[in-house]
């Protein structure tokens, strides 16, 4: 039964790269056809790569790319940092001698998505305080205040975190010049 599936499935992906009349390139995916629609399948297109909804919902954008250790490090006077993927779009860096133990990087997604990931903070946060003149917007989860802020620029949504009550004026620099860096700024 799985050959089956296997070879209908090849079949279908061949006559939509005959049909298209564009030059497309699809990543092989193995495993049991149960979890085929659980795993990420790039594809190109003429030059161009997308992923699909299942991909994207499945794996989510890496928030441990947005930002190097190093940058993390240097920015909150630590001797060194290790970043490592969470279970919630976040990258969790650990800190060695640092002005805290960890910074938590979170990717929302897409800037498309900002109304609805505003909506959350404000209903599920406490509210949002509005910080002007930060990326393209950006505000700060009331339940947290200064350890965290939440930025929208260009194309991304994500924000940079640490513990609340962590520390006081220099964590909080240090949150926006992070939260700066990544914007690329």
């Amino acid at each position: 039964m799985r050959t089956r599936d296997f070879l209908v499935l090849g079949v279908l992906l061949a006559g939509v790269s005959c049909a298209s009349g564009a030059e497309t390139t699809t990543t092989s995916v193995t495993g049991d056809v149960t979890t085929l629609a659980e795993q990420p399948v790039a594809t190109t297109t003429a030059g161009a790569t997308t992923t699909s909804a299942a991909a994207e919902a499945t794996a989510g954008p890496d928030p441990c790319v947005l930002v190097p250790a190093g940058t993390v490090a240097s920015i909150f006077s630590a001797t060194s940092a290790s970043g490592a993927p969470g279970i919630a779009r976040n990258c969790t860096f650990t800190l060695v001698d640092g002005l805290v133990p960890t910074v938590e990087v979170f990717h929302y997604g897409s800037s498309t998505d900002w109304d609805g990931v505003k909506a959350g903070f404000e209903e599920n946060r406490g509210g949002v305080t509005e910080v002007p003149g930060f990326g393209d917007e950006a505000f700060q989860p009331n339940d947290v205040g200064p350890y965290e802020i939440v930025v929208r620029y260009l194309d991304i949504i994500y924000s940079v975190a640490v513990q609340t009550g962590t520390g006081g004026p220099e964590v909080e620099a240090a949150i926006v010049a992070l939260a700066t860096a990544i914007a690329g700024g």
